[in-house]
């Protein structure tokens, strides 16, 4: 058989028919599957998260109180919030909230999944204000990690979305 002027033997034309459609049926295959990926991978980050500090065994959740709140927006695609951290201390052996601190994100970046941003410190008495950065890693569509960048020592943080915002809006 003769193909764009080249004369090729009927058995290799049949391996050669094969072979396309053995690429044309993966090319099917993979592609949805690719998109699928790749949906399955992009959050909805804007809401409201709340997070406690990890506790012993024998600690009832509700005994724990909320130790960070991240308020999340997205509109057409720019991120902005506000974060609060309490400050909480263990007095007679109950966990209590004694104060907290708020800032506006700053800087936030958001990939799909992954929220980056700083807070920023109040100042203290000889201590000036410092500029702290976050990252909240997605693990879901409702729940999420948050650490602080800047201190290894500090404990992840497991968020939940508590409040749901309405994307681009």
């Amino acid at each position: 058989m003769k193909t764009f002027g080249i004369q090729f033997p009927a058995p290799l034309l049949g391996c050669f028919a094969f072979v396309a459609a053995f690429i044309f049926a993966c090319t099917l295959l993979v592609s949805p599957s690719l998109a699928r990926q790749e949906k399955k991978d992009k959050y909805d980050v804007s809401g409201t998260w709340q997070g406690k500090f990890p506790t012993d065994s024998n600690e009832r959740d509700e005994e724990n109180p909320v130790a960070v709140q991240i308020t999340v927006k997205n509109d057409d695609n720019k991120i902005s919030g506000r974060s609060i951290f309490y400050v909480i201390v263990n007095r007679d052996n109950k966990k209590r909230v004694i104060g907290s601190s708020e800032s506006d994100l700053l800087d936030p970046r958001f990939d799909g999944t992954t929220l980056t941003f700083f807070v920023e410190t109040k100042a203290q008495p000889g201590n000036p204000s410092q500029r702290i950065e976050m990252r909240m890693r997605m693990t879901g569509p409702a729940e999420a990690e948050l650490e602080n960048r800047e201190d290894s020592s500090s404990p992840v943080i497991k968020m939940k979305k508590v409040q749901d915002h309405t994307a681009n809006t």
